[in-house]
C-alpha cells in the first residue's frame, strides 16, 4: 500500500508451515507492486487472536524484517481486519474464528454512519453461548463458520448470514487499510521490541492437567462500548 493505494496482494490458503510462505509471498507482492522495501516504510502484522505457532512465526518474521530494513511495524487485532474485509452487511457482524476447545475467537461489530466500530473487546468464548446473544439479522465471518454454522443456524434460523472462510478470506489489504490508519495518527507505529501477540487465552503449556476454568462467559460480557475502526 502506498498513499492510500492498495498496489497489490496475494492470498494463498495453505497447509505448510508458514515459516516458509510468508517470505515467499512478500517477494512477490513486492515484485507485483513493483516495489522495494525502504527505511521508514512500515510492515504491518496481524497479531490475533489466532494460531499460537501462526501467530509467533508471522510476528517474528514481521520483526525481523523491520529490524534488518529499518521499518516501521503496526500490529493490527485479526477480527477488526476480518471485519473491515467483510462484504456488506445489516445488523451485527460477528468476525468468529475456530480456537479450538470447542470454543471461537470472537469480536462484534455494527456500522454506523458508513463506520464500522467493534462492541467491546474480543473474547474467547463456547459457539452456543456466543449465539445465545447475537440479535438478528446478524453475519458471521471467519472459519468458525465450518466448525460452528450449524450452531449458529440452529439458534438464530434464517436470521443469521453465514460466510465460509474458504470464499470469504483474511485480506492483507485490510491489514493494511487499518494499519495506515493508525500510521496517520502515530507516525511512530508499534513498538518493535514491546509488541506482542493478543493471544486472548494462556497457550497450551500454561494450561493446568486439571480441568480448566472455561474462559470469561459470554453473558458477563456487554457489547457496549463502540470502538471506531478508523481507516
Amino acid at each position: 500500500m502506498r498513499d492510500g493505494e492498495i498496489r497489490a496482494e496475494r492470498v494463498e490458503r495453505t497447509a505448510a508451515s508458514h515459516a516458509g510462505t510468508v517470505p515467499r509471498l512478500i517477494e512477490r507482492v513486492l515484485e507485483d507492486a513493483g516495489e522495494r522495501l525502504t527505511h521508514g516504510d512500515a510492515v504491518a502484522v496481524a497479531i490475533g487472536p489466532g494460531s499460537f505457532t501462526g501467530l509467533r512465526i508471522a510476528l517474528s518474521f514481521a520483526k525481523g524484517l523491520a529490524f534488518a530494513g529499518g521499518l516501521r511495524i503496526v500490529g493490527v487485532p485479526t477480527l477488526d481486519a476480518l471485519a473491515l474485509a467483510a462484504p456488506p452487511w445489516t445488523g451485527l457482524l460477528c468476525a468468529a474464528l475456530d480456537a479450538r476447545k470447542q470454543e471461537i475467537y470472537a469480536g462484534v461489530y455494527g456500522r454506523e454512519g458508513g463506520r464500522v466500530f467493534r462492541l467491546g473487546s474480543p473474547i474467547a468464548v463456547a459457539a452456543r453461548a456466543l449465539a445465545t446473544v447475537l440479535t438478528p439479522p446478524c453475519t458471521v465471518i471467519g472459519d468458525a463458520v465450518e466448525a460452528y454454522g450449524s450452531v449458529f443456524r440452529e439458534i438464530l434460523g434464517e436470521g443469521v448470514t453465514l460466510l465460509a472462510s474458504d470464499v470469504h478470506l483474511p485480506r492483507a489489504s485490510a491489514v493494511a487499510r487499518l494499519a495506515a490508519a493508525r500510521l496517520a495518527h502515530d507516525p511512530a507505529g508499534d513498538d518493535l521490541v514491546r509488541l506482542a501477540p493478543g493471544y486472548l487465552r494462556p497457550p497450551e503449556a500454561e494450561l493446568t492437567q486439571s480441568a480448566r476454568a472455561p474462559s470469561a462467559p459470554v453473558f458477563e460480557v456487554a457489547f457496549v462500548d463502540k470502538v471506531p475502526l478508523l481507516y
